[in-house]
């Protein structure tokens, strides 16, 4: 008598929650190999993102936080960067590590600060 079919999905899926193996059938010599190797396909793919922006908008309001709120919602699309992205938390998990950069945070609300020296008369063009 066959195998049900179930059986043959659940080794698939047993594979997928060892990522030493799928780490040495990439090519690398264990997680923390490919770990380093997608954080920086990702800085590249960002960057990819971030030249595209600002290269076709010509807007007036760019400034860093506006920048980085448009290349945030690209990377949110991109499929690439999303699947990196998903492997890096499987890594992160199995390595006890936090390989994402820190959250930007200069206390103070960007726009909020624009839209203040705007009113007081303020150079904002620099922005």
């Amino acid at each position: 008598m066959s195998e049900p079919e179930g059986t043959e999905v659940m080794s698939e899926s047993e594979e997928e929650l060892a990522p030493e193996t799928v780490s040495a059938e990439l090519g690398f010599a264990g997680p923390e190999e490919e770990l380093v190797a997608i954080n920086i396909r990702m800085a590249e793919i960002r960057e990819e993102v971030t030249a595209d922006l600002l290269a076709s908008w010509p807007s007036h309001w760019k400034n860093e936080s506006m920048v980085n709120a448009k290349v945030g919602g690209r990377l949110g699309s991109h499929k690439s960067f999303q699947l990196l992205l998903q492997r890096r938390r499987v890594l992160d998990e199995l390595l006890g590590t936090d390989s994402a950069p820190p959250p930007i945070d200069d206390g103070e609300d960007p726009m909020q600060s624009y839209a203040n020296k705007m009113a007081r008369g303020e150079d904002v063009a620099g922005n």
